[in-house]
């Protein structure tokens, strides 16, 4: 079975991660705008969202979660056990839950709600906007198969998905996450120094993105290593080396605050508990 389209759909938290998941979720035309229901302490925030693609405010979190098939837990890492807790009357062993939450093990998700429903921990990345994302999930211990393929339909309506162990979700986080960060510079430096030469902003902007895409591209579907299609191209002026060792700086980095940040949530849970 795939998603079933135009289940009523809820958000926990109206942030920006919830906008990108609304966005596409109506772009793809997967479920309708009065059929999506969320909450935000925010007033402002929840109102922007509401007001920006006609989704349904409603007047707390038991009520997105009383009035969905699906959930999404789109709140900050440190709200999501006491909002889970404050809504755990309301679930149904019929729902699908999906956490957006970096750091929050299905463990402690599954416990604070307190009943066997189907649990999904997702990492999504910003290109889930436009369908190109990439989104690494684990599964917790109430989902079945039917559910599990209909949480993978779901997730890849916003681009590729790989399924990985919960104890692979941190570096998964540090390089899909956290990775478009590290591109959008890569962009602007290749956009900024044709520019430098009269390339035309626009032109040169489209270039750049194309370079990059086309690149990754070509990698995915000519199965060959990204040094071996390097060496198709004769002229080069960069030195690999040093890029090399700066990305992956970049990404043990990443993958370092990542797992403070989950010992810190473990540590503030376990005082909370």
């Amino acid at each position: 079975m795939g998603i079933e389209t135009n289940k009523q759909v809820g958000f926990l938290g109206a942030g920006a991660i919830a906008e990108v998941f609304v966005r596409r979720l109506l772009g793809c035309g997967l479920v309708s705008a009065d059929r999506i229901l969320a909450y935000d302490t925010n007033d402002g925030i929840l109102a922007r969202l509401a007001g920006s693609f006609g989704v349904r405010a409603v007047a707390g979190n038991r009520e997105v979660v009383a009035g969905s098939a699906i959930v999404f837990i789109a709140v900050p890492p440190m709200a999501v056990l006491p909002v889970l807790r404050d809504v755990a009357p309301a679930f149904r062993e019929d729902h699908l839950v999906f956490s957006l939450a970096a750091g929050v093990p299905i463990a402690r998700l599954e416990e604070s709600i307190g009943k066997p429903v189907p649990v999904i921990r997702t990492i999504p990345n910003t290109p889930a906007w436009i369908g190109q994302g990439m989104t690494p999930f684990c599964v917790g211990n109430y989902v079945g198969p039917a559910q599990r393929e209909e949480a993978m339909a779901l997730l890849q309506t916003f681009g590729r998905i790989a399924e990985v162990s919960e104890e692979q979700m941190a570096i998964a986080t540090a390089l899909t996450a956290v990775g478009p960060t590290y591109l959008f510079p890569v962009i602007a430096a290749l956009a900024d120094a044709a520019v430098a030469h009269d390339l035309p902003p626009g032109t040169a902007l489209t270039a750049a993105c194309q370079v990059v895409t086309g690149a990754a591209q070509l990698v995915l579907e000519s199965k060959r290593s990204p040094e071996a299609l390097a060496l198709l191209t004769s002229l080069r002026t960069l030195d690999e080396p040093a890029v090399k060792k700066l990305f992956t700086q970049a990404v043990e980095d990443a993958f370092g605050k990542v797992l403070a940040a989950e010992a810190k949530l473990r540590s503030s849970s376990d005082k909370g508990s």
